[in-house]
């Protein structure tokens, strides 16, 4: 039996060239008089959207939200790194042994830092079924969407010039960190949302399911 991705008139063309994300697989897809069985539907018919909210967005929320943490820990790690090893040639100091850069670092781990704890007690949260889960979801994402787009920007800065060369890989980072802020649900809409469930509103109006 066919599957569904190899269907007759389904066609995926073209490559992903854009900023950052460079693993991303997002590609067009095309349909042409293509004919797909009621065996590949993965939800009753009009149940899309609870399918999705219930089945598909915690999955979608959560592992970005962990891959945002990924960027910012190797972003908090490499900067450290690179503060540690990088001397002034005149003084013999390394960049750390400035205060001002030791607090710029800390602020960045604590950042980092604080967003595991996040993460780890969503994850708690669902796996326990608490009754603030869908909250947590939501929170989870638009908390580490901008924690990572912050400390990635933290760490371009106290790398300096250094963290534009590709060999620190910041400057990688630093444009990965960016997609979560603008990936649906975008951080603007997870605001909305949280509002709407912290308030006792439903995540929709039933005008827009």
């Amino acid at each position: 039996m066919a599957r569904p991705a190899d269907s007759v008139g389904l066609s995926v063309t073209g490559d992903f060239d854009g900023l950052g994300l460079r693993g991303n697989g997002s590609r067009p897809m095309t349909a042409d008089g293509l004919r797909v069985s009621t065996g590949a539907m993965l939800a009753a018919d009009g149940a899309g959207l609870d399918t999705a909210l219930g089945a598909v967005l915690p999955w979608f929320l959560v592992l970005n939200a962990a891959f945002c943490l990924g960027l910012a820990d190797s972003a908090v790690a490499e900067a450290g790194r690179h503060l540690t090893r990088t001397t002034l040639t005149h003084t013999g100091a390394a960049l750390r042994d400035a205060p001002v850069t030791r607090r710029g670092f800390a602020q960045l781990k604590i950042r980092a830092d604080a967003l595991r704890a996040f993460l780890g007690d969503t994850l708690t949260a669902l796996e326990t079924g608490r009754d603030d889960a869908m909250l947590r979801v939501l929170q989870v994402k638009a908390l580490a969407g901008e924690t990572a787009a912050e400390v990635t920007d933290g760490a371009m800065q106290l790398c300096g010039g250094s963290a534009f060369r590709k060999e620190l890989g910041l400057e990688r980072r630093f444009r990965d960190s960016r997609a979560a802020r603008v990936m649906a649900p975008t951080t603007d809409a997870l605001h909305d949302f949280v509002g709407r469930v912290a308030t006792g509103l439903p995540l929709f109006d039933e005008a827009n399911r």
